[in-house]
C-alpha cells in the first residue's frame, strides 16, 4: 500500500492548517523568554483558518475521492469541514483579543487551536475505525489543554479536569465497541463492516453493544444524555471562545462521525439502535431543558441549551431511515440527514453569536449571571437585541436560522411516521421558550428590585462584528434558505446512496 503525493493532494488544507499550527510553535520556541506576538499568533491562525475553509469550498465542486486509503473527501466532509473551519474562524475573530488577555501560553493557545480544526477535520471525513479514534481522541485531549488555559482561575483549571475525566472514560467505551466492530467483521473499513454484517449472521449478535458504545462515546462528542455531565461544568469555566467552538465545531464533528458510523457499518441493522436513537433523544431534549429551567447563570444555561438542542439533531439521525428499511430515502424532500446538516449550520450562526454575546457582556461587566444581563437593553441595546435574535433562532421562530433547522428536521421525523418523537420534540420546543424569554424579560424588563451589574467597559470591534455577521447569517438561512438547503442535500447524498 503505497502512499504518494497524488493520494494526499485532496488533504492539502488540512495539511496546510497543521503546517500553520507548527509554525506558531516554532516561533513560540524561538521567542525567548519575552514570548512571541500574540496578535502575530492570532493573526497566523486566522490565516490558516481562512486556508482551509476556502480549500474546502474549492473542493466541494469537485467529485468524491478517497485520500491515503481511509479519508474520504466527499461533499458531506466537505460540508462538515466547512462548518468546523466557519466556526473556528468566527471564534478566532471574535475571541482573538480577550482569549490573549486572559489564556496561558497564547503560543501553545493558538497551535493547539489550529490542530483542534485539524482533527476535527480528519475525523468527520475517516472511513476508518483506527483514524477515527485517534481523530477524535487527539481533539478531545487538546480541548481538555484549551478548556484549563486560564490557570489563574480555579474554574477553568476544574473544568479541565472534569472535561478530561468523563472524556477518558468515554474513549475507552467507545473503543471497546470498536474492538467489537473489528473482532465481529476482521475489517476496519467502514462500508465492509457494513457489508460484513450484512453478509454473516453471527456477526450481528456484536452490533447492538457494539453501536451502543460507540454511541456513548460520540455521545459524549454531541452533549447526548446521559453523558452530557461535563457540558456545564466545562462550559461555564472555559474561556467562552473555547465554549462556542466546543458547542457547535466539536459537535458537528460528533454527529458528522456518528452519522458516517451508523448509516455506513450498522446500516443493515437500523431496527436494532433507530430505537435507540429515539430513546436518547426524548431523554436529551428533557434533560437538557428541564435542567436549563434553574439555571442563574446564563453559560449554564447555554449549556444545558446546548444539550437539548442535540435532542433536536438526533432526531434528524433517526429518521434517515426506516425501521423496514423499505423507503428510498434518496427520494424524500426531508431525508433526515440533510436536517441535520441545515440544522447545524444554522446552529453554528445562533450559538457562536449567543456565547460572542456572553463574553462581551463579560468583559463590560466581569461575569455571565443573570444579573449580569439585568438591563442590558438600557446600557448596551445592540447587544440585547442580537441576543434576543438569536434565543428567538434556538427557539425556532420562523425567519430565523434555527426554525429551517427544525423545520427539516421534524418534517423527516413526521415523514418517517416518528408521530411521538416529534409531539417530544413540539414539546420541548414550549418547555425552552420559557427559559430563553425568560433571559428576555431580564434584559429588558428587569424587576423593580434586581441587581443591576455596572458596565465597566465596551465590547471590542471584533466582537461587534462577527455578533453583527451571525446576526446576518441567523437571518440568511430564515429567509433565503435554498442555498443552505441545496448544500446540505448534495452533502447528504452521498451517504444516502450507500445504504
Amino acid at each position: 500500500m503505497e502512499i504518494g503525493f497524488a493520494s494526499l493532494a485532496p488533504l492539502l488544507p488540512e495539511l496546510l492548517v497543521a503546517f500553520g499550527g507548527l509554525l506558531i510553535l516554532i516561533l513560540d520556541a524561538t521567542a525567548g523568554k519575552q514570548g512571541g506576538s500574540a496578535r502575530g499568533y492570532m493573526a497566523i491562525t486566522v490565516l490558516f483558518l481562512f486556508v482551509g475553509l476556502v480549500g474546502a469550498f474549492v473542493q466541494l465542486g469537485g467529485e468524491a475521492t478517497t485520500a491515503a486509503f481511509v479519508v474520504d473527501v466527499d461533499a458531506f466532509s466537505l460540508f462538515l469541514k466547512m462548518i468546523i473551519y466557519t466556526a473556528m474562524l468566527l471564534t478566532a475573530l471574535a475571541g482573538g483579543g480577550y482569549l490573549n488577555r486572559v489564556v496561558s501560553g497564547v503560543g501553545e493557545f493558538w497551535s493547539s487551536y489550529l490542530f483542534i480544526a485539524v482533527a476535527m477535520a480528519f475525523a468527520v471525513s475517516a472511513n476508518n475505525l483506527l483514524l477515527i479514534f485517534v481523530a477524535i481522541e487527539f481533539l478531545s485531549i487538546t480541548s481538555y489543554i484549551l478548556v484549563g488555559s486560564i490557570r489563574e482561575d480555579l474554574r477553568s483549571s476544574e473544568a479541565g479536569l472534569k472535561y478530561f475525566l468523563y472524556g477518558s472514560v468515554a474513549s475507552a467505551i467507545m473503543l471497546y465497541g470498536m474492538s467489537l466492530m473489528y473482532g465481529a467483521t476482521g475489517s476496519l473499513n467502514l462500508i465492509e463492516i457494513g457489508q460484513a454484517f450484512a453478509a454473516n449472521d453471527a456477526s450481528r449478535a456484536a452490533v447492538l453493544p457494539a453501536a451502543v458504545m460507540v454511541l456513548a462515546g460520540l455521545g459524549f462528542k454531541a452533549s447526548l444524555a446521559p453523558f452530557f455531565q461535563w457540558t456545564p461544568d466545562t462550559y461555564e469555566g472555559a474561556p467562552t471562545p473555547v465554549t462556542a467552538y466546543l458547542s457547535t465545531a466539536s459537535k458537528a464533528a460528533g454527529f458528522a462521525v456518528m452519522a458516517r458510523v451508523l448509516l455506513l457499518a450498522f446500516a443493515p441493522s437500523a431496527t436494532l439502535w433507530v430505537p435507540v436513537l429515539g430513546a436518547l433523544s426524548v431523554l436529551t431534549m428533557f434533560a437538557g431543558n428541564l435542567m436549563a429551567l434553574r439555571q442563574t447563570n446564563v453559560k449554564r444555561m447555554l449549556a444545558y441549551s446546548s444539550v437539548a438542542q442535540a435532542g433536536y439533531m438526533v432526531l434528524g439521525l433517526a429518521s434517515v431511515v426506516t425501521t423496514d428499511m423499505t423507503a428510498d430515502v434518496t427520494t424524500l424532500s426531508m431525508n433526515g440527514l440533510n436536517g441535520l446538516l441545515i440544522y447545524l449550520i444554522g446552529y453554528l450562526f445562533t450559538n457562536i453569536g449567543a456565547f460572542m454575546v456572553v463574553m462581551a457582556v463579560e468583559d463590560m461587566t466581569g461575569g455571565s449571571d443573570y444579573s449580569h444581563f439585568s438591563g442590558l437593553a438600557k446600557r448596551s441595546p445592540g447587544l440585547a437585541i442580537a441576543m434576543f435574535i438569536f434565543l428567538l433562532s434556538l427557539v425556532g421562530i420562523p425567519l430565523t436560522a434555527g426554525f429551517v433547522g427544525k423545520f427539516f428536521v421534524f418534517g423527516a421525523t413526521i415523514q418517517h411516521q416518528y408521530y411521538f418523537l416529534a409531539v417530544m420534540a413540539l414539546i420541548n420546543v414550549a418547555i425552552s421558550a420559557f427559559y430563553y424569554m425568560s433571559l428576555v424579560r431580564t434584559m429588558y424588563f428587569p424587576a423593580d428590585d434586581a441587581e443591576e451589574v455596572p458596565a465597566t467597559g465596551a465590547p471590542g470591534l471584533g466582537a461587534q462584528a462577527i455578533i453583527t455577521l451571525c446576526v446576518l447569517g441567523v437571518f440568511w438561512i430564515g429567509l433565503y434558505p435554498p442555498l443552505v438547503i441545496e448544500w446540505a442535500n448534495t452533502a447528504s447524498q452521498y451517504l444516502l446512496t450507500i445504504l
